[in-house]
C-alpha cells in the first residue's frame, strides 16, 4: 500500500478552521514517512469525470462520500475524515489489518456492514472498484437528500411522501434518517427509482453489493473485522464535555485515533490533552 494519507475539506486548506488544521499537522508529524494530501471541492469535478459519474451529489458530505472511494481506488493509501486526531502512528497498527489489501471499520451496533470515515486500500482493489460501480449506477440521475422519514418506504405511501417532500423547501440542516429497508432504499428496482438519497447511501450501496455479487462478498469476508467504537469514544461523551475531568478524558483515550464531531468539540484544555497524546504517539 502506498504511504499516502488523503483527506477532503470542501473549502480547501485556506478555508479550514483551526481544529482541522491541527488535525492535519498531527497526522503529518505522527506519520513522517507518509505523504499528506488535502483535496477540496475544486478537485471534485475531475474526480467525478474520471469516474464517469452522470450526476454529482448536491451536498459536500455526499461529494466527499464519492471522492474518498474514488481516491483510494485510483491511488491507494489511507483516507480519513478531517476532525480525526491520530493518537498512534499508522505504521504501529495498520499493517496487520491490510493482508487483503483493504481495510475499513464495520458497524455491528448500527447494522451497517462498513464505515467510510477511515478507509485503506491498494490501488484498484476489487472492493473499492465494486463500490464505485454501485455509485456510478446509483448516480445516474439527480438526487436530493432525504428530508422526510417515510419517503423511502416501500409502496404507494412512500412514493407519495417522496413526491410531497420534493415540493417543500429543503431543510436548513442535515437530517440523518434511516429507511425501514436500507438496502431496498438504494436498490435499482426499489428506492433508487426515486429522486432522493438517504444519508447513509454509500453504506447501503456496499450492503447491496454484498447481496448481489458473491465475489465481492467473499473479498469482504477475508478482510479483518474491527468495530470503530474505541476510536469514537471521545465524541460519544460529548454531552459531558462541560463537566468532564482530566482523568475522565484520559480514560477515553488509548485507541489509534479519535474521530471528533466538529460541531461539538471538547473544551480547549481537553483538546490540547488529546493532541498531546498524538505527539507522544
Amino acid at each position: 500500500m502506498k504511504k499516502r494519507i488523503s483527506m477532503f475539506w470542501a473549502q480547501g486548506e485556506a478555508g479550514a478552521p483551526e481544529i482541522v488544521r491541527r488535525c492535519w499537522d498531527a497526522w503529518a508529524r505522527l506519520n513522517p514517512g507518509w505523504s499528506l494530501e488535502i483535496r477540496s471541492d475544486a478537485d471534485a469535478g475531475a474526480a467525478f469525470d474520471a469516474l464517469g459519474l452522470a450526476h454529482a451529489p448536491e451536498t459536500f458530505q455526499g461529494r466527499a462520500d464519492v471522492i474518498r472511494v474514488q481516491d483510494i481506488a485510483a491511488h491507494g493509501g489511507v483516507y480519513v475524515d478531517c476532525g480525526t486526531i491520530p493518537c498512534r502512528p499508522l505504521d504501529d497498527w495498520l499493517e496487520p489489518l491490510m493482508e487483503e489489501g483493504f481495510f475499513a471499520f464495520h458497524d455491528p451496533y448500527r447494522r451497517r456492514p462498513i464505515e467510510n470515515w477511515f478507509l485503506a486500500a491498494t490501488p484498484g482493489h476489487p472492493l473499492a472498484e465494486g463500490w464505485l460501480a454501485e455509485m456510478r449506477r446509483y448516480w445516474d440521475r439527480p438526487r436530493r437528500p432525504q428530508a422526510q422519514r417515510r419517503e423511502l418506504d416501500r409502496g404507494g405511501k412512500g412514493a407519495l411522501a417522496c413526491s410531497l417532500a420534493g415540493l417543500r423547501a429543503a431543510p436548513r440542516s442535515k437530517r440523518v434518517l434511516e429507511p425501514k429497508d436500507r438496502v431496498w432504499s438504494v436498490h435499482p428496482e426499489g428506492g433508487a427509482q426515486r429522486p432522493v438519497h438517504p444519508y447513509f447511501w454509500p453504506h447501503y450501496l456496499f450492503a447491496l453489493r454484498l447481496q448481489q455479487a458473491p465475489d465481492f462478498r467473499e473479498a469482504w469476508a477475508r478482510v479483518p473485522k474491527r468495530p470503530s467504537y474505541e476510536n469514537l469514544m471521545v465524541r460519544h461523551w460529548k454531552r459531558d464535555y462541560a463537566t468532564m475531568s482530566d482523568t475522565e478524558l484520559r480514560s477515553l483515550l488509548g485507541a489509534p485515533m479519535q474521530k471528533l464531531s466538529l460541531k461539538s468539540v471538547p473544551k480547549p484544555p481537553h483538546l490540547d490533552m488529546i493532541f498531546e497524546a498524538a505527539e507522544q504517539g
